[in-house]
Parts: structure tokens; C-alpha cells; sequence
């Protein structure tokens, strides 16, 4: 008699659809990456959770929490969904190369892309990736590039956006703003400095004065600038306090030409995307990209 091994698995979209939710612990979110609706995820994670006979998720008003299982379940299956995908890109050799056309802002892309190029081009150097830095908001329908890699709430409607990275934000300025105080600064020290943020992103400060148990719920200091590259200047030139992710931050803080005021920091909705148009078979490469930044989002 021989016997054969038979894999007792459950459905491979179960399993992304859950290990996309749990690693970014929103359906939405989730969703979002895989390119199909909320409510399709939903019903792959209600069938995962009927076939193993546990929750995995506990179900709140507005968001979702792991439950004990379902967390030790996404831990290894993110680690085997890595495995997976690293087996196939290295079989996939001729759908991994060739040019990728990348759209992004020059402020992202002088800050923090660029810099990390020469890293990618080594880890794989079949595929080429040529940025273009511009203002522009560019129609990805239309206009020859393969993607866009975007700061946003991940709102660009019939696109397919992939999270990054969540800004995680602390305050942040140059040196001689505060002369020779010593650091860390209380909240209320803080405070009183001036402060700036971009346009969209007010609710920051709110949010920072909050979870630092500032009795100033809503400071009033605020100069708002247009876009964060005016942001960032308004900060390196010694004219205000600006609260800026820890990533995009960090070269500057090890240089010493911006100094970090408090160890509280705020994890923010918005964040960096990789948007791309909505098609039924995806690109292997800008696959291969978006997982690079993730991973140095990561490190």
C-alpha cells in the first residue's frame, strides 16, 4: 500500500485575506492591499475562522484586535507567506526584469526613496526602477508610469493602494529654536514654542497634546504650510516646532540639524502608498518593489 501525504489547508485567500487584515489590523486596510472589497475579506476571515473553529478576531465598533490565536496564527503565517513569495520571485526570473517608472513627490523622493535606490538595484539588479520627482498629480491611467508612491489616507478612489507605512510622529526642530535648553522638553514647553504642520494634517498637533496629557487639548500656534516639504523647511531654518515621522526624521536628528524635543510620539492615519491602477493580474515587479519598502519601512 502506498500512502500518499494529502496538505490539510484551507482556502490560500482565506489566508491572505487574514494575514493582509491582521498585519495592518484593519479589514479596510486589508482590503485595500489586495485590491477587492471589505466585505469580500470579511467573508474569507468568517470562513477561515468556520474552518478552524476559533476567532481570530475580536470585533469592535471601529476596529478589530487579534484575538490570542488568531495573532500566533499571523505570526507564522506571514512568515511562511514571506517564504512563499521569496520562492517565487526567484523562480519568476522573466517577469523580474525590466524598468519600473515610479511617480513621486521630490520631497519623498529626495528624503527618502532616493537614498535607499542603490539598495534595491543590488537586491535585484534584473529590474530597474527610474523615478520621476514632480509636483504633479499624475493620472496613472494615462501617463506611462507603472505607479505612484504617495503620502495620504490611502483615499484615492478605483485605485489599488498599498500601505506602507503609518506616520509615526514626534516633535521635532531645529537646534538653535530652543538655544541651550535641556532635552527632553515638557509638554507644555513645548507648546508654547511655535509650532507648524501641513495643511491637511492639523489634527496632528490635537492628537500629540492629547497623548502627551497636555491640558492644551487644541494648541493655537500654529502656522500652517501648504505642503510638508514647506513643512520641514519652516523647521531646519529655526522658525517653528513641527511633528514629523520618526523615518523621515532620522538622517536629520543623526546629523543634529533637527532635534527631537520628547520621547512621545503618535501613530497617525496617514502614511506612505504604493498606488497603482486596479487590474486583474498584478505586476510582478512593482510586487517585488513594494515589498522592498516595506521592509525599509520596517528597518
Amino acid at each position: 500500500m502506498v500512502w500518499v501525504m494529502v496538505r490539510r489547508l484551507p482556502s490560500l485567500n482565506q489566508l491572505r485575506a487574514f494575514e493582509a487584515a491582521a498585519r495592518h489590523e484593519s479589514i479596510k486596510l486589508g482590503a485595500e492591499e489586495l485590491c477587492v472589497t471589505p466585505a469580500a475579506v470579511g467573508h474569507q476571515i468568517k470562513g477561515l475562522e468556520l474552518e478552524l473553529n476559533t476567532a481570530l478576531f475580536r470585533r469592535k465598533t471601529r476596529k478589530i484586535e487579534l484575538t490570542q490565536e488568531g495573532r500566533a496564527l499571523a505570526e507564522r503565517l506571514k512568515s511562511a507567506l514571506d517564504t512563499i513569495e521569496n520562492a517565487v520571485a526567484q523562480t519568476r526570473k522573466s517577469d523580474l526584469t525590466g524598468r519600473l517608472k515610479i511617480t513621486i513627490a521630490p520631497f519623498l523622493g529626495n528624503r527618502w526613496l532616493l537614498p535607499r535606490l542603490p539598495d534595491f538595484h543590488k537586491r535585484h539588479p534584473g529590474i530597474e526602477i527610474i523615478p520621476s520627482l514632480s509636483f504633479d498629480y499624475v493620472d496613472l491611467g494615462n501617463s506611462g508610469f507603472d505607479a505612484a508612491v504617495r503620502y495620504g489616507a490611502g483615499d484615492w478612489d478605483g485605485m489599488c493602494s498599498v500601505l506602507i507605512c503609518n506616520d509615526v510622529v514626534s516633535p521635532v526642530c531645529a537646534p538653535q529654536l530652543i538655544g541651550g535648553r535641556r532635552l527632553p522638553l515638557s509638554a507644555q514647553e513645548i507648546l508654547d514654542l511655535p509650532l507648524a504642520c501641513g495643511r491637511r494634517w492639523r489634527e496632528d498637533w490635537p492628537a500629540w497634546a492629547t497623548a502627551s496629557g497636555s491640558r492644551i487639548a487644541n494648541p493655537e500656534n500654529i502656522i500652517e504650510y501648504e505642503s510638508r516639504a514647506f513643512m520641514f523647511d519652516a523647521a531646519l531654518s529655526g522658525q517653528a516646532v513641527i511633528l514629523a515621522d520618526m523615518r523621515m526624521t532620522a538622517a536629520d536628528v543623526a546629523a543634529g540639524s533637527l532635534v527631537r524635543l520628547s520621547k512621545i510620539t503618535v501613530d497617525r492615519p496617514q502614511g506612505l502608498h504604493v498606488v497603482s491602477e486596479a487590474t486583474p493580474n498584478a505586476n510582478p515587479r512593482l510586487q517585488v518593489f513594494t515589498s522592498w519598502l516595506e521592509q525599509q519601512a520596517r528597518g
